[in-house]
């Protein structure tokens, strides 16, 4: 007889946290709840990425120069710099330009101690995603494998342009387009591999 009640009380335990998760969820849209369970593994998958990234050694300065093309879809390369910090890890900026259009990379090597900026970055992306309205100005994409930034200027104008996002799962980049579209400037980037 004692191992009926035990049973019984098992079964009813589960009963009781099973209906009362489903009490819980029931208030809220499963749209809302699917997307909370993206954001995690999205979240888990940036940290994973930053503990694989912590134990690489960051690019010295040039290695790093020689990893940016001459030439990427008739953009011109005009300046190019690098270098090393020991507390922030390896950094380069490099300057594309066609006619009246500009194209200024900043780029951070997420191997060692950059790691925390890259990482960083990307968590603020998942933040904004969740935040994001239709029709901003600003979207969250996702594009080459991480949810990044897609910016235009609030101008329509001066067709200033920018996209944040990491480049070969370990360099951080910000891109950002002087007299170019978004999709311009997204074209460009396709075309580049560090």
């Amino acid at each position: 007889m004692k191992l009926s009640y035990l049973g019984a009380g098992i079964l009813s335990i589960a009963l009781t946290f099973t209906l009362g998760s489903n009490g819980v969820f029931a208030n809220q849209p499963l749209p809302r709840t699917i997307e909370h369970v993206q954001n995690d593994s999205d979240s888990i998958k940036v940290e994973n990425l930053a503990k694989e990234l912590k134990k690489l050694k960051p690019i010295n300065t040039n290695d790093f120069k020689s990893k940016f093309k001459k030439e990427i879809n008739g953009f011109k390369l005009t300046e190019v710099t690098a270098f090393e910090d020991k507390e922030t890890g390896s950094y380069a900026t490099a300057n594309y330009a066609k006619g009246s259009q500009n194209v200024y990379l900043m780029v951070t090597d997420g191997a060692g101690a950059g790691v925390e900026q890259v990482k960083g970055s990307l968590l603020s992306y998942l933040e904004l995603k969740a935040i994001e309205e239709p029709g901003d100005k600003t979207n969250i994409k996702n594009y080459k494998g991480w949810f990044v930034y897609f910016d235009h200027s609030m101008y329509e104008n001066d067709k200033m342009t920018s996209i944040q996002y990491l480049e070969g799962n370990r360099y951080g980049v910000v891109a950002s387009g002087n007299n170019i579209s978004l999709e311009e400037l997204k074209s460009l980037l396709d075309n580049v591999s560090l």
